[in-house]
């Protein structure tokens, strides 16, 4: 299984793992596969990444290599931000985690 942004999503991909909204409300099950209401849907409720199965998953051209030292700073300055936060908390842990992939993103543009 792969974990993969909704925004990145395609008609026809199969979830490996029920979704359930940032409140914890079930929205699409285990084996679900998508289609074009499906992905309008996620995006409507919030939701920011689902498991898909491996094979869904194309290959990605656009890798971003940076440097350990960059990650890590980067790393700091979001776990600074969300030092308030409880990291315990899925959403808050899957927020901090998309907020380094978007900064790492960021630098490749």
């Amino acid at each position: 299984m792969a974990k993969i942004k909704v925004k990145k999503l395609q008609v026809g991909m199969t979830l490996t793992a029920d979704v359930c909204d940032p409140n914890g409300r079930f929205l699409l099950g285990e084996g679900c596969e998508l289609n074009e209401k499906h992905l309008k849907a996620l995006s409507a409720w919030g939701v920011i990444s689902v498991e898909v199965n491996d094979d869904d998953v194309p290959e990605s051209e656009d890798t971003i290599e940076i440097s350990p030292e960059i990650y890590q700073a980067i790393e700091a300055q979001v776990s600074a931000r969300f030092r308030h936060n409880d990291m315990e908390i899925p959403f808050i842990n899957e927020l901090a985690t998309e907020s380094v992939r978007f900064f790492v993103e960021q630098l490749g543009e």
